[in-house]
């Protein structure tokens, strides 16, 4: 019975580090404006908001991606500084600041768990 109760303690840490990685990984690829590596974390689906956008739209992962490189560069933005990653279930809050020399921007991003690790699922700037 207590290796079983080990095993699983040693399953539940494992998998809270491996979301903890991939965050961590996520936002590294922000700071340095990966966009290649970034790629490969959005959801097939992704609801996008920024501040030139009119509302809150779909987009496919490369369109996705593509806003984002678009906005780093139109607004000439030279970092990313997280605020938080919270974690609730298979969803992951990761919030943040994107800098820039004329003005700060906020940067919210949900996550979801699948088969593959995590996804952003939504994007939101303001």
């Amino acid at each position: 019975m207590r290796q079983i109760l080990l095993f699983v303690i040693f399953a539940l840490s494992s998998l809270g580090l491996k979301a903890q990685n991939d965050s961590e990984l996520l936002v590294q690829n922000l700071q340095t404006a990966n966009f290649n590596n970034l790629l490969g974390y959005w959801d097939n689906q992704v609801e996008v908001n920024l501040p030139d956008l009119p509302g809150q739209k779909q987009f496919t992962a490369k369109e996705a991606n593509e806003l984002l490189r678009s906005f780093f560069n139109r607004n000439n933005i030279i970092g990313f500084e997280k605020s938080a990653a919270r974690k609730v279930g298979n969803t992951i809050y990761l919030t943040g600041k994107l800098l820039s020399g004329a003005a700060k921007y906020n940067l919210t991003l949900l996550l979801q768990e699948n088969k593959k690790g995590f996804t952003i699922v939504s994007m939101r700037v303001s």
